[in-house]
């Protein structure tokens, strides 16, 4: 991998690169396995409504009837739509097939289903909304501050976008009884957790660049050191 004329942070750039790949792959892994966790909640959820596990205790999620048919049916589409990018990424990493714009669109697309999920859900009353906080904190997998920067601001305008579903639903094509709207206090906390969780996130990067910075440094690797076939 050959490092580009224009970089001037030669050993930043390196270690980056190194640690995107196999961020990117980890980062997948971990949108398989939360897709999966929350699906099976899901399921335990309206499997629970119907009836169809046992009225006690902890086993009850819902109440009879609370989720229907359509509701499963939508969620389902929806996470198998989802898997499979998850799949394309997996394919495209194992076949060593790693583009630079990969991890910004796999990101946004992660937003884009995690608010078509929560639009057709409870919307921004849905605990599923952790699920942008985690969208951030996994971009910190791929050590790009750029990314991590998109995935703020792409979390933010889905919870946005999320407050409208709920404000003007007929807008969305739901159903004109859809009725999830929150006070404006839980508005601004939720937005202003999502950009102090991307600044925290950031300083990380940030702190973590300056390690490799020193490192070489300390190392005697300078812009002219034995790195040019990585």
């Amino acid at each position: 991998m050959p490092v580009p004329p224009h970089t001037t942070d030669r050993p930043w750039y390196i270690v980056q690169r190194w640690q995107q790949y196999e961020g990117e792959a980890r980062a997948n892994l971990l949108r398989i396995a939360a897709i999966g966790t929350f699906y099976l909640i899901h399921l335990w959820n309206y499997f629970s409504s119907q009836g169809r596990l046992p009225h006690r205790g902890f086993l009850q999620l819902a109440e009879a009837g609370e989720v229907d048919q359509r509701f499963h049916v939508m969620v389902t589409l929806l996470a198998l739509a989802w898997i499979a990018l998850a799949a394309a990424v997996h394919i495209s990493l194992r076949a060593r097939v790693f583009p630079t714009w990969l991890p910004s669109v796999s990101t946004l697309v992660d937003v884009l289903f995690l608010t078509g999920v929560l639009c057709i859900a409870s919307g921004p009353r849905s605990p599923l909304i952790v699920g942008y906080f985690l969208i951030i904190a996994m971009a910190s997998l791929r050590f790009s501050l750029p990314l991590v920067r998109i995935a703020t601001v792409g979390a933010m305008f889905g919870y946005v976008a999320l407050l409208g579903c709920a404000k003007w639903p007929a807008t969305f094509g739901l159903a004109s009884d859809f009725d999830h709207s929150v006070p404006r206090f839980h508005q601004l906390v939720v937005l202003a957790g999502l950009g102090l969780t991307g600044i925290v996130v950031g300083q990380v990067i940030r702190r973590v660049r300056l390690l490799a910075e020193d490192y070489a440094e300390r190392s005697g690797i300078g812009a002219k050191g034995n790195c040019d076939n990585v």
